[in-house]
């Protein structure tokens, strides 16, 4: 029972024609790690450290998770754990704008994602409605089961196949989703302290450059420090 099959699949083309983009990718968990020892080294003395840090902490988690699907060919369950992500990717925006909204968060009091969303402004709302409707829950659209079937006699399909186009796609939404919460990460520690995170910021800028044309994202999406 080939139960890792895909995975072992994907890891050959990690290992050969995607290398680069592996690393990249690699490089950006470094540099979140990079950003909790940060947040952890004044995590005992201030409440806004502690609280970003744990922020940081479980994106970093549900990412893991979520790269780790996408490497099982399972790109589209990835996005159940992608909501959530962006969701924390978000908060860091909120306590950012008001560092005394931690408070909320030791208090279990948080306003509901929607609307810390609109209180930011948040850019993620169609993004985060597409995943409400296709992976976060059960649902039978065209978008959340097609990936399921064979075609032409639309047998179920009970294994995703490693497929390099599909996956090089979804390494490089993966990797934008990653930039944009390592970059805002690193502004959340600038704004506590100036110049505490420079290297991070100059590593992130490079792997900015980078990644634009090792995942071609020229071609698809504008992204911006």
């Amino acid at each position: 029972m080939g139960l890792w099959r895909t995975r072992h699949h994907s890891m050959e083309m990690l290992e050969k024609d995607f290398k680069q983009q592996a690393k990249a990718i690699e490089k950006i968990f470094v540099i979140v790690d990079e950003c909790i020892d940060l947040f952890n080294d004044k995590a005992g003395e201030d409440e806004f450290h502690r609280i970003c840090g744990l922020v940081m902490a479980k994106a970093r988690n549900y990412a893991l998770g979520a790269y780790g699907l996408i490497l099982d060919g399972l790109g589209q369950e990835a996005g159940a754990l992608l909501r959530p992500f962006i969701e924390y990717h978000e908060l860091l925006i909120y306590f950012r704008l008001e560092p005394s909204r931690v408070q909320q968060a030791i208090d279990n009091n948080l306003p509901s994602a929607g609307k810390r969303a609109q209180i930011i402004a948040g850019s993620f709302h169609e993004f985060r409605k597409y995943l409400n409707d296709n992976a976060s829950h059960s649902s039978f659209s065209y978008h959340a089961l097609n990936h399921l079937l064979d075609k032409p006699d639309m047998t179920i399909r009970k294994e995703q196949p490693m497929l390099p186009k599909v996956l090089f796609r979804n390494m490089g939404d993966f990797f934008v989703h990653m930039l944009l919460m390592a970059i805002e990460a690193i502004n959340c520690l600038q704004t506590a302290e100036i110049g505490c995170a420079e290297k991070q910021a100059e590593n992130i800028e490079q792997l900015r450059i980078e990644g634009i044309e090792i995942f071609k994202l020229n071609e698809r999406v504008s992204i911006s420090a």
